[in-house]
């Protein structure tokens, strides 16, 4: 038994080095490539490493600084939308679990049904109902129709569900309306769900690309997806830059990587311990 246990272990672990090394590899590969010159990123075959680093591409890529612009205009913009959907979806779900009214069930369904059409559905109407606000072109337009999660009321419903009633009850008879224990009672329970879904909408909206290249069209709004794409059609050819373009998506990965490497704790936790039955 301990001999089968070993090999089990052992395929287990290579199983996951191989894992891991097919993630991180695109990485190793872009960054390698963004200190190569455009004659070794198409040499066949290809080299992991470049004979001379070639620091000036990022240089290149951070040139004028309008890139820094574009970083700028998707974190602040991914930073309010992560709190408005927070907000907006913890009191949504809170309603669905710990509030009883005529027709949940009803909305629960409706709610589940949105949630499995694609976004692109929403796309005419909404770009429609923008314009006539006078908001097309603006970041509060982009802001605006994009403060609403369907998976994050489904997540946040399912971790309160599996908070005791209890708990809930007893902070209602001791004077706490709805507001203080969804905000003094349930949330704190349920810090490591809000951490990873704060994470993973601000990761969401930083990358948007479709959806705001619909809205925005003035260069000095652009978010950070669309300047990369001016990258691809700056010199109306594509491919042209890709050493600067990688540059580019190296300067855009970072952040995000520190991000999730000091979160990774709170997102284990958020899957793992808040969706355990609280007593």
């Amino acid at each position: 038994m301990t001999r089968k246990k070993g090999i089990k272990n052992s395929l287990v672990h290579v199983v996951l080095v191989l894992t891991s090394f097919l993630i991180a590899f695109p990485f190793l590969w872009m960054f390698t490539n963004s200190i190569k010159t455009k004659n070794e990123i198409w040499e066949v075959p290809p080299k992991v490493f470049p004979s001379v680093a070639q620091w000036i591409n990022y240089g290149d890529a951070l040139a004028d600084g309008t890139f820094f612009k574009y970083m700028w205009n998707s974190a602040y913009t991914a930073v309010i939308i992560t709190a408005v959907i927070l907000i907006n979806s913890a009191m949504f779900a809170y309603a669905l679990v710990h509030i009883h009214f005529r027709g949940k069930n009803i909305l629960i369904a409706l709610i589940m049904i949105t949630y499995i059409m694609p976004a692109s559905t929403t796309y005419v109407p909404s770009y429609v109902i923008l314009s006539k606000l006078g908001l097309m072109n603006t970041h509060a337009g982009y802001i605006f129709s994009s403060c609403a999660s369907i998976f994050n009321i489904f997540f946040l419903r399912t971790v309160f569900a599996q908070i005791s009633p209890g708990i809930v009850e007893a902070a209602r008879i001791d004077g706490a309306g709805h507001w203080k224990i969804l905000w003094k009672v349930v949330s704190p329970m349920s810090v490591s769900s809000f951490v990873t879904l704060g994470l993973l909408s601000f990761l969401g909206s930083y990358n948007s690309f479709m959806w705001p290249s619909l809205l925005i069209h003035d260069k000095e709004k652009y978010l950070v997806s669309m300047g990369l794409q001016a990258f691809f059609t700056s010199e109306g050819a594509y491919g042209l830059k890709w050493g600067t373009i990688m540059a580019a998506c190296c300067v855009i990965v970072f952040p995000l990587l520190l991000l999730f490497f000091f979160g990774q704790r709170w997102i284990l936790n958020g899957i793992t311990s808040d969706a355990a039955v609280k007593e």
